[in-house]
């Protein structure tokens, strides 16, 4: 027996060249109702696909209108995929990225004709004017994970920028105190009122989120012992928010 879909649940057909096709009614970045078309190697794969298509118009996501240029998608992506789904932070450094970078020197690429050989000249472009090493990993890091996207909504076919190699960024190890050191870092500061703050940083290497985020529940007296679950982040327009690690 043929395998169907529950009423309003769309279609599969097989098509001529073996593969199943589905098909739904979505809306788009127009706010227009189309029939927007899946594609499958097996029935189970087209279902798949056309499911995942309807988790998105269940989700208020709407399909994109029309062939993107790059910086079409990247606006796209980060105000429908990366707002609602990412931390603020998150969304805030992404968004820099593709504002300071990405959109000046590429938003124009069509997205579909977007080439390794022209990212790798933009990556040599922001080497050339002095754009550091590890602001030139984020923005191909952003790039990548863009593109991404990008695939998995069926808008190209390969994610070209994993292509490109990743900048080489020198990790500075810095220097650590030795015991003397940190012993008289303590001692100078033994009358701080944030004094039992520099001991978890120094003794424990908490960050300062974390530090900040320790409540008196996460701490267990008998045992001795304490677990960071919370951090404190920094919300544009909102100030400081408690948030899970």
């Amino acid at each position: 027996m043929a395998k169907r879909r529950p009423n309003g649940g769309g279609t599969i057909t097989k098509r001529s060249d073996g593969r199943y096709q589905g098909a739904a009614y979505v809306t788009d970045t127009d706010g227009n109702r189309v029939r927007k078309y899946v594609y499958g190697r097996t029935w189970d794969e087209a279902n798949e696909k056309l499911g995942k298509l309807q988790d998105q118009e269940r989700n208020a996501i709407p399909v994109p209108s029309r062939s993107w240029t790059l910086g079409e998608w990247l606006a796209y992506w980060l105000e429908h995929i990366v707002a609602p789904e990412r931390e603020h932070n998150t969304y805030v450094k992404y968004e820099s990225k593709v504002r300071l970078y990405l959109v000046p020197h590429l938003g124009k690429k069509p997205l579909v004709k977007l080439t390794p050989a022209q990212i790798r000249a933009f990556m040599a472009t922001l080497a050339r004017e002095k754009v550091g090493a590890s602001a030139r990993f984020e923005v191909l890091r952003v790039l990548r994970n863009a593109l991404n996207r990008a695939m998995r909504e069926e808008l190209v076919t390969r994610n070209v920028a994993l292509l490109v190699d990743m900048p080489k960024v020198a990790k500075d190890r810095g220097t650590a105190w030795n015991a003397r050191e940190a012993i008289a870092f303590l001692r100078s500061v033994r009358a701080h009122r944030l004094y039992a703050a520099c001991v978890l940083v120094l003794v424990l290497g908490l960050r300062r989120s974390e530090v900040l985020g320790l409540r008196w529940q996460d701490i267990d007296f008998e045992a001795g012992h304490f677990t960071p679950v919370k951090q404190v982040q920094r919300v544009k327009g909102v100030g400081l928010v408690l948030k899970d690690l």
